[in-house]
């Protein structure tokens, strides 16, 4: 990613967590919370939320108080999000 011709903003979110809001967002312009769910967390799997992800609030407290719930990396370039690693969305921007 760092070799885009983008000028981008790193946020470290597993050592500074976002605030509920930014998550919201994210998962807003994401679709919902599906795409930006880890589905192989702990916390995921033992609430139910692979097979029935919730609804954004209640995930948005959850991350701000677990940021690995979300998958990594997150892309969020001119009113669009990527979520993971996905060359050919990254060679589309």
């Amino acid at each position: 990613m760092r070799k885009l011709p983008l000028e981008l903003t790193e946020i470290d979110y597993a050592r500074k967590p976002l605030d509920a809001a930014t998550v919201e967002d994210i998962v807003k312009q994401a679709g919902g919370v599906g795409p930006v769910l880890n589905t192989r967390h702990a916390t995921a799997k033992e609430k139910g939320w692979v097979a029935k992800p919730p609804p954004a609030a209640e995930f948005a407290k959850a991350v701000a108080r677990e940021p690995n719930l979300l998958r990594r990396p997150i892309l969020v370039a001119g009113g669009k999000v990527i979520i993971g690693f996905d060359r050919a969305a990254y060679a589309a921007l």
